[in-house]
């Protein structure tokens, strides 16, 4: 038995990092899911990984900043799933480095454009559906932020206002929808993923340990956070029946690094 027994989830930017282990770790907990990414190669393999360890999941090519292809996939998952009742919308973009001044409008656009349109195009497209599921049960949406904008990271500023944005955006929703029985909450993670290995492996030992003394949790031979149990454990507990009285708030998954004193 699992905290997510026949439950039914969307993970959008599941390909890899971050939503390849919320994916594992829904699917370890009961639930069937529905993987969403604009390289179809990357959530077939993660699918076919579920599938092949006796978890139920579907792959589906999705580019969230295209409202049709979204809409297009919603009806793939309801056709397969026949209800939905989490949405965890993992996807983001990013954009070449760049200080404030030098940043073109393009990039910003770009992040906007992938990163807070495509989470809006995901919750306005699934929110009929969650809303049917609110009738019955709570329903969850979990929106993915950034330390990034949290700290302000320096020559991240377009990235990190997206993702600003999507922290504002989950606090509206979760007061417009809770009278559906609807929680909203984002989740600010930082684990292992694809871009953390390239990042890893140009830093010399001694930089890495810079790096790493960020963490106020210290781990042995500079290893952070584990996509499936650290983060994905956290998306399960939202996405759980252990979660429905938590609704508008930011759950920091990141080893202590946007501490606050």
């Amino acid at each position: 038995m699992g905290i997510l027994d026949g439950k039914i989830a969307i993970i959008t930017g599941a390909g890899q990092g971050l939503g390849e282990g919320a994916a594992h770790a829904m699917t370890q907990e009961g639930a069937c899911v529905a993987l969403w990414g604009r390289t179809f190669e990357k959530v077939e393999r993660v699918a076919n990984d579920i599938n092949k360890a006796g978890g139920r999941a579907l792959a589906i090519k999705c580019d969230v900043s295209i409202r049709a292809e979204v809409d297009e996939a919603l009806k793939k998952t309801i056709e397969a799933f026949g209800k939905l009742d989490i949405l965890a919308t993992n996807h983001f973009a990013f954009a070449p480095y760049g200080t404030m001044e030098d940043t073109p409008l393009e990039t910003w656009d770009y992040e906007y454009r992938n990163n807070v349109i495509g989470t809006v195009n995901c919750m306005q497209a699934c929110f009929p559906y969650l809303k049917e599921t609110g009738k019955t049960r709570h329903a969850k949406v979990i929106t993915y932020g950034s330390a990034s904008g949290t700290t302000g990271s320096p020559t991240m500023s377009a990235y990190a206002a997206s993702k600003e944005a999507i922290v504002g955006l989950t606090r509206v929703a979760a007061v417009e929808w809770g009278k559906y029985c609807i929680n909203v909450n984002c989740i600010i993670p930082t684990g292992d993923s694809p871009a953390w290995l390239s990042t890893k492996a140009v830093r010399t030992p001694e930089q890495l340990k810079a790096t790493m003394d960020h963490y106020l949790i210290k781990r042995p031979n500079c290893s952070i956070g584990d996509p499936i149990h650290d983060v994905g454990g956290a998306v399960v507990f939202l996405a759980s029946s252990y979660s429905d009285w938590i609704t508008s708030r930011s759950l920091f998954v990141d080893g202590g690094t946007a501490y606050f004193r």
